[in-house]
């Protein structure tokens, strides 16, 4: 088989620091690779597939419909649109001229984050509530009017601190006849996440393909109520509109269908000892230097449930340097300039790369003491 990589010129990494776009995300498992080779061969009905597979999923996922996005920040754009439109394919149509339709989407101000510039790429406008520190009831109630489209909830542990609690969050918005969406991208670990916001009341769950659930980087699911789901089968590509850009492939759809089926079956349990274990052997050789203080931390970059190592340097090393000579060995860590500390996890490493990863660290290590 010819090496692509070789003859293109291309640099493989190891990723030692996060399922980030920047790095391509997370590896498909060889039946996701299998899946989308096999329907690339042939043509479908794009729409009978997204249906298909949907319902698929949902019953995978425990929920009462799916669809197969391209990429969570479709999603986000996508179900905007669809809180603006309410069924109507006039309107839809006309996005992001939102003409007469409700169009604002209210966030909470601590979970104003840039991937929601996705909802103003559908023709919403985005209305904070609250302010950085704190929200009330009676600001959401308040909030809420006439052009209120729906509501976008960030359940990623570092803004949900500042919110009203996702629970009491649904109650005011459906008391008030607006939906819920939830943005957990990232969301994942634990599996429940894939059914845990809808059983809770939300509308809509966006959650990325490419990521956790190691499906095709450009791919995204969309879970909740089915006449949500519908619609976005109505209004979503491969039809025309605001979201024809945002499409998914055959080979991205099915390549998602397999990696959900593979995910709840993994044994998460096992998982995570394993994570745990490189955790701990990449702690310990790092033992070796005075000037390291490594440290476990229990928990992803927005609040997952898997170990990661920060690597507190002393004052006169830095950890941005430390992360540009593990990069120059081809391994991408993270930086944390704050704690001044060196980011790695395991999540997308296997034993043998972790041992790469050792190796190049203690390495890189000896050297900048001696140079110190």
């Amino acid at each position: 088989m010819e090496d692509y990589l070789k003859k293109f010129g291309i640099t493989p990494y190891i990723n030692a620091h996060d399922t980030l776009t920047l790095y391509g995300a997370s590896r498909m498992a060889p039946e996701t690779r299998t899946a989308m080779s096999q329907i690339s061969e042939c043509f479908v009905d794009l729409l009978e597939l997204q249906r298909i597979l949907g319902r698929q999923i949902a019953g995978l996922t425990r929920n009462e419909a799916a669809y197969i996005c391209g990429g969570a920040a479709a999603g986000v754009q996508l179900c905007a649109a669809v809180c603006i439109a309410q069924g109507d394919e006039f309107i839809y149509r006309g996005l992001p001229s939102t003409r007469d339709a409700p169009d604002e989407f209210i966030v909470m101000h601590g979970q104003h984050i840039c991937y929601d510039k996705a909802i103003e790429g559908a023709g919403g406008k985005i209305r904070l509530v609250g302010d950085a520190d704190t929200v009330r009831e009676n600001d959401l109630r308040r909030s809420i009017g006439e052009k209120t489209a729906g509501l976008f909830y960030f359940p990623a542990i570092n803004f949900v601190r500042a919110s009203l609690g996702l629970e009491k969050t649904i109650e005011i918005a459906h008391e008030a006849g607006i939906p819920v969406v939830v943005d957990a991208a990232a969301q994942l670990p634990p599996a429940e996440n894939l059914w845990k916001f809808t059983e809770m009341g939300a509308d809509m769950v966006i959650f990325s393909g490419g990521k956790t659930l190691s499906g095709p980087q450009a791919s995204g699911l969309i879970v909740g109520r089915q006449r949500y789901i519908d619609d976005c089968i109505r209004f979503g590509s491969p039809n025309h509109g605001v979201c024809r850009a945002s499409k998914a492939s055959r080979e991205d759809m099915i390549g998602l269908r397999v990696a959900v089926e593979n995910y709840l079956a993994m044994d998460h349990g096992e998982n995570s000892r394993r994570l745990s274990a490189m955790a701990d052997r990449i702690i310990g050789a790092l033992k070796e230097f005075p000037f390291i203080e490594p440290r476990r931390v229990e928990h992803g970059s927005v609040g997952q449930p898997y170990p990661r190592v920060f690597a507190v340097l002393s004052p006169g090393y830095s950890s941005a340097e430390l992360a540009a000579r593990m990069k120059e060995r081809r391994i991408f860590t993270g930086s944390d300039s704050m704690e001044n500390a060196l980011i790695i996890s395991p999540q997308n490493l296997t034993d043998e790369e972790c041992a790469i990863v050792i190796a190049a660290l203690t390495d890189i290590c000896r050297k900048m003491k001696q140079e110190s």
